[in-house]
């Protein structure tokens, strides 16, 4: 591997064995030629066929590097992942003890202290941009019932860009001190936290957890806060069976757990357990506010309709619906049919104790078991993994494209063989990362 120097401002020239993104497609062989500016800022002037970087008009590199064996690709974007979780590491789990116990488990091992929860957070940031990422849907979990804004501070002291979802609990006996808790965030908190984090180009958001752990009133008064204050919205959805029972029927594993933690009263019954789904019982506020919805693995051709025409996006996690065994539950994920439909769908990893691979947490890798499974043509998953995903947390999609303009990473993939996206997909090591660059958003 040559050494790149895509740190020296002026004119560069890159050959490669192909390039892909969302609006080109696979073009190979590729070259791309991008200006590196003194304050970091990368924007490419031209793409396509080497042959078509050779006409006059276009600029005349500084320096040219060859890259043979290698595809490029943008910066990727992880739309739904959770860092406070890094620490845990890679967990090995039998679908068959149910979400419940999983639950129980990262209860008894995630971090609950601001330098705890800080030290993971910078190790998923680290495995973060090992795989390629320029931007995270982050979830900022609360350990204990708190809030915690540690997490959007060090995303906002990263080279990531994204939200910070700040993550809550509220039903039954716990809903009127959420709505408290939040209050006082928006009050005291919010203000200042925007302030530190201007110019980070990450901002602040908010999770209310799932439909089994918030209550229906409480989504709803926590997306009118999120309209005061102008904060994006995320949450768990349809994500397992215990869930689809909880709601439907006000029974199963996850009643038992609120039971068990005192939270339970028959308030809850006043929206759940009247044979709903759970994207179903949530129609409304989908109709009436923007909401990343995480998962979906449960989802219906009733369910697929509610999702296209509040126009929700959606992001796909697909090594964790493996990981718990969804597919079992459900049948195949059906982010295929939820595209033909006009849904975005996004690529998220969710946290790293899911996944299998313990030195990056990377798109790159749900992109590689999508084409393998499925047969998932390239600029579908590149959409996925870049644009569809930038949109969904507010950022500019174009700084995820090859197009002309300011590019916010770029990786290269090695590949080996005469089709660079058939090898780069069938590989399972990580990219080589060019460059990260959040001020291009």
């Amino acid at each position: 591997m040559p050494h790149l120097d895509l740190d020296r401002p002026g004119v560069v020239r890159l050959d490669a064995a192909a390039l892909a993104d969302a609006t080109l497609g696979v073009v190979s062989p590729g070259a791309m030629l991008l200006r590196i500016h003194p304050d970091q800022v990368v924007e490419v002037l031209a793409v396509g066929e080497p042959a078509a970087l050779d006409a006059p008009e276009i600029p005349t590199p500084d320096r040219r590097i060859v890259l043979p064996a290698h595809l490029l690709m943008p910066g990727l974007v992880n739309a739904h992942t959770h860092l406070d979780l890094t620490h845990i590491g890679p967990v090995a789990h039998d679908p068959g003890e149910g979400f419940v116990r999983w639950v129980e488990h990262i209860r008894a091992n995630r971090r609950d202290t601001p330098d705890g929860i800080a030290d993971s957070v910078r190790l998923g940031v680290k495995l973060s941009l090992a795989g390629g990422t320029v931007a995270v849907g982050d979830i900022a979990g609360a350990p204990k019932a708190r809030l915690t804004e540690t997490p959007a501070r060090v995303l906002g002291s990263s080279r990531l860009a994204g939200v910070s979802f700040l993550e809550f609990f509220g039903i039954g006996r716990s809903a009127a001190g959420s709505v408290e808790q939040l209050e006082r965030f928006a009050r005291e908190t919010l203000p200042g936290l925007r302030s530190e984090l201007e110019g980070a180009r990450v901002r602040v958001g908010l999770q209310p957890h799932a439909p089994n752990t918030v209550d229906l009133g409480v989504y709803r008064w926590a997306a009118a806060l999120a309209d005061r204050h102008a904060l994006p919205l995320s949450t768990h959805l349809a994500e397992t069976p215990e869930e689809r029972a909880f709601i439907a029927h006000a029974s199963g594993p996850q009643r038992a757990m609120l039971e068990g933690f005192g939270l339970w009263d028959d308030s809850v019954l006043h929206h759940i357990g009247h044979g709903r789904h759970p994207v179903a019982h949530l129609a409304r506020l989908l109709r009436d506010h923007r909401v990343l919805c995480a998962h979906v693995n449960d989802a219906t051709d009733e369910a697929i309709g509610v999702l296209a025409d509040t126009r929700t996006p959606v992001v796909y996690c697909p090594r964790a619906s493996a990981y718990f065994g969804a597919a079992f539950h459900f049948g195949p994920h059906r982010y295929r049919d939820m595209l033909a439909a006009g849904v975005r769908v996004c690529l998220g990893t969710d946290s790293i104790v899911n996944l299998d691979t313990p030195d990056r947490i990377s798109v790159l890798d749900e992109m590689r078991l999508l084409h393998r499974r499925d047969g998932a043509d390239a600029r579908t998953l590149i959409a996925m993994g870049t644009t569809h995903g930038a949109e969904a947390l507010g950022l500019d999609p174009a700084a995820v494209t090859l197009r002309p303009g300011p590019l916010a990473g770029l990786l290269a993939v090695p590949v080996a063989g005469p089709d660079a996206w058939e090898s780069a997909m069938g590989g399972n090591g990580p990219p080589l990362v060019l460059f990260v660059s959040r001020e291009s958003f």
